[in-house]
C-alpha cells in the first residue's frame, strides 16, 4: 500500500511551483547590472555553502571545524531550499553505498533523468531519511535545530532581498539564484551520471563534467569524487577547476578548518582515461 503523502510534502510541491512560475516576473523587473550582480553574489553564496557545508562536510566529513562555524555552515546551506544537513548527508551517503543500485535514490540508470534530477524530491518516498547512517550529526542539538527549522534560513535570506532591493531583489536576490542553485545541484545527480569522461573504473556511472564542474565550483569531477569520496579535493589535475577545494585551503591557512582530507597519492598521478565519448553511457536505458 503506497504511503500517504505528508502536508509537508504537498506544501513544498506547491511552493517550487510557484517559484518556477514566478520567474515570469523577470518581465516585470528586468535585469539590470546591479540586478544581475545580486543574482550572481546569491548563486555563489548557495552553491558554495551546499558544496562545502553539505557535501564535503556534512556528508563526507572532509574536513574538521568547529561546532560554531559548522553551525554557519548548516544555516547558510540551508538557505539554498535543499533542506538541513541531516537529511542532504543521509540521502547523500545512500547514494554513494548503493550508486547506480536499485537503492539509489536517484539514479538514472535505475529511474530515469527526470526521477535523477528532481523527481525523487517529490515521490513521497524521501521525506524521512535512514537517520542511520548519520548519528554523528544527530547527535549535536545545533543541527538537529537547523534541521527541524530550515525554513528559518530561508525566510532570513528572502527578508534580506527583499530589503535590500524590494520585489526586484526578492526576484533577482532569492529566486532565480535558488532555483539555478538547485537545479544545477541535481544536475550532478543526473547529466553527471549520464554524460562527461571517466578516468577511473568506479562501479557506477559516474563522469567528469568539465563545464558542470565550473557550474558547482567544483562538483563536476564527479567520478573522481566516487573514486575517492572522502577527499576534500575533486579537481585531481590543475586544470580541473575546484573553487571549493581552493577555498577550504585558505579557511585551513586561517585556522577555521583543519584536518583537510586530501586526495589518495595515487589517484594524484597522471590516470588514463576510460576511453568514454562525451555522451551518454551506451548502457544507460
Amino acid at each position: 500500500m503506497a504511503r500517504r503523502r505528508t502536508a509537508h510534502e504537498y506544501l513544498s510541491t506547491f511552493l517550487f511551483i510557484v517559484l518556477h512560475l514566478s520567474i515570469a516576473l523577470v518581465l516585470v523587473y528586468p535585469p539590470t547590472w546591479r540586478l544581475a550582480a545580486i543574482a550572481l553574489a546569491s548563486y555563489l553564496f548557495k552553491m558554495w555553502s551546499v558544496t562545502v557545508g553539505h557535501h564535503r562536510y556534512f556528508a563526507h566529513r572532509s574536513f574538521r571545524t568547529s561546532r560554531v562555524f559548522g553551525t554557519i555552515l548548516a544555516l547558510c546551506a540551508a538557505s539554498a531550499m535543499q533542506n538541513g544537513p541531516i537529511w542532504w548527508a543521509s540521502w547523500h551517503r545512500r547514494h554513494h553505498r548503493f550508486a547506480d543500485q536499485p537503492a539509489d535514490p536517484h539514479s538514472p540508470k535505475e529511474r530515469g533523468l527526470w526521477h535523477a534530477h528532481i523527481g525523487w524530491f517529490f515521490d513521497g518516498s524521501h521525506e524521512v531519511p535512514d537517520l542511520t547512517n548519520v548519528r554523528d550529526l544527530t547527535r549535536l542539538r545545533e543541527l538537529r535545530f537547523v534541521e527541524r527549522y530550515n525554513w528559518l534560513p530561508l525566510a532570513a535570506f528572502m527578508l534580506g532581498c527583499f530589503l535590500v532591493g524590494g520585489a526586484p531583489g526578492l526576484l533577482w536576490g532569492f529566486v532565480i539564484p535558488t532555483l539555478a542553485t538547485l537545479h544545477v545541484t541535481a544536475m550532478i545527480n543526473s547529466v553527471a551520471h549520464r554524460i562527461g569522461t571517466r578516468r577511473f573504473e568506479t562501479p557506477d556511472d559516474s563522469r567528469n563534467n568539465a563545464l558542470l564542474a565550473v557550474l558547482t565550483l567544483g562538483e563536476g569531477w564527479h567520478n573522481n569524487h566516487h573514486q575517492c569520496m572522502t577527499s576534500a579535493r575533486q579537481g585531481l589535475r590543475w586544470w580541473e577547476i575546484d573553487v571549493s577545494y581552493y577555498s577550504i585551503v585558505v579557511l585551513g591557512w586561517l585556522r577555521v578548518v583543519w584536518d583537510i582530507r586530501p586526495a589518495r597519492h595515487e589517484l594524484l598521478r597522471r590516470a588514463p582515461l576510460v576511453p568514454t565519448p562525451l555522451r551518454a553511457a551506451a548502457s544507460t536505458p
